[in-house]
């Protein structure tokens, strides 16, 4: 196969993983008002879009949805314990348990992927609506499932793609420092906790920079797979322990 210039959609995953490993080091070790936590988390931002393009790219060249599909499920399911520990330093319980990660918030994507190419009229509508009303109990809530169908629909259009996420991130940050506000932060904690959220957009020129070629990944396409609950793991341990 022609090489061509660019990155693979391996080298956006390495990214991706390497933005989200320092994003949540600075959530289990770093002061989130600090300097070196405002970095931490910016470049943590990158994440999220950058998983939901690969997600909605992946889509399109799966030959098995229904194992794609499955193989994202049975690692949410691996990973909940291991995320719950990490955000809370607990096990579930009456306040913690419906808090999920983001394979399963990746999961709904993968859903509402589905249901954009299957469905039509008032079924596409509720079943999209009910898939993003899911994701709010998951990690980055309703954004991801937004973001996914963005990159979806805005493909071979980068410049709608952007304003698009732009838009997408600003409603996000709207809804959050809503919450910030009812749950009695401060001004400056509700800023200081929204600052960093703009990362998102540093995912951009990573994907402008997309090849559309698959490349290699870290130790293959499982990695992220097992990576993502064993790193949640081991940094609760040592964040709670």
């Amino acid at each position: 196969m022609e090489r061509r210039k660019g990155l693979t959609g391996g080298a956006l995953k390495s990214a991706a993983v390497f933005c989200m490993l320092l994003d949540h080091a600075g959530w289990a070790f770093v002061d989130t008002l600090s300097p070196a936590g405002f970095f931490l988390h910016l470049l943590g931002r990158v994440t999220a879009p950058a998983v939901c393009f690969l997600l909605a790219e992946g889509y399109r060249h799966t030959r098995s949805f229904p194992r794609y599909v499955g193989r994202m499920a049975v690692f949410a399911a691996l990973s909940y314990l291991p995320y719950l520990y990490f955000q809370t330093g607990r096990l579930p319980d009456g306040e913690n348990c419906l808090s999920f990660n983001m394979l399963y918030t990746l999961t709904l994507c993968l859903l509402a992927l589905r249901v954009e190419e299957r469905c039509a009229g008032a079924d596409k509508w509720v079943g999209l609506g009910l898939l993003f009303f899911l994701s709010l109990f998951g990690d980055w809530p309703g954004a991801a499932v937004l973001f996914t169908l963005n990159f979806s629909r805005s493909r071979g259009d980068f410049r709608r793609m952007a304003v698009c996420h732009g838009l997408i991130t600003g409603l996000f940050m709207l809804l959050l420092g809503a919450q910030c506000w009812s749950a009695g932060f401060s001004p400056a904690e509700t800023a200081g906790n929204l600052a960093f959220y703009p990362g998102t957009l540093l995912a951009l020129p990573l994907i402008r920079a997309y090849n559309g070629q698959r490349g290699r990944a870290i130790c293959g396409k499982w990695f992220f797979y097992f990576f993502y609950p064993a790193h949640l793991l081991v940094l609760g341990l040592l964040r709670w322990a």
